[in-house]
């Protein structure tokens, strides 16, 4: 890929990215993770129309944005492509950035134990144990 086709996959992707994200924040993060999914199939089986062109140009980068805008919203601290940064906090430049749990009904739950009562136990000395 040349720098002007890269220059235009880019700039396109960096329009399309949150067109796709403000399609799919209704969706729920197991649909989105779905979607991701068959993105990435799409894009697996036709990414070479992307470098090349071909008549499954089109259906590849719209697959391509779409998939990283469903990985945006759901993976913890969004995702990178070739230096642009999406992810589920408006304004969000920098993949590390602080995020903050995007789904924390999800997380996992830490159960922390009750404190144990701490006895001192005296040990007799060697020459008393006899």
């Amino acid at each position: 890929m040349d720098e002007m086709q890269r220059f235009v996959l880019l700039e396109t992707l960096r329009l399309a990215v949150p067109e796709h994200m403000d399609d799919l924040r209704g969706f729920t993060p197991e649909q989105r993770c779905e979607i991701a999914k068959a993105c990435a199939a799409i894009v697996g089986s036709h990414g070479d129309a992307l470098q090349f062109g071909g008549k499954h140009c089109a259906e590849a980068f719209n697959a391509l944005a779409r998939g990283l805008a469903a990985a945006a919203l759901t993976a913890w601290g969004g995702v990178t492509f070739d230096g642009l940064h999406w992810c589920a906090i408006p304004g969000c430049a920098d993949a590390n950035a602080d995020h903050p749990q995007p789904h924390p009904e999800r997380a996992p739950r830490r159960s922390v134990p009750k404190p144990r009562t701490v006895v001192d136990l005296h040990l007799p000395e060697p020459d008393q144990a006899a």
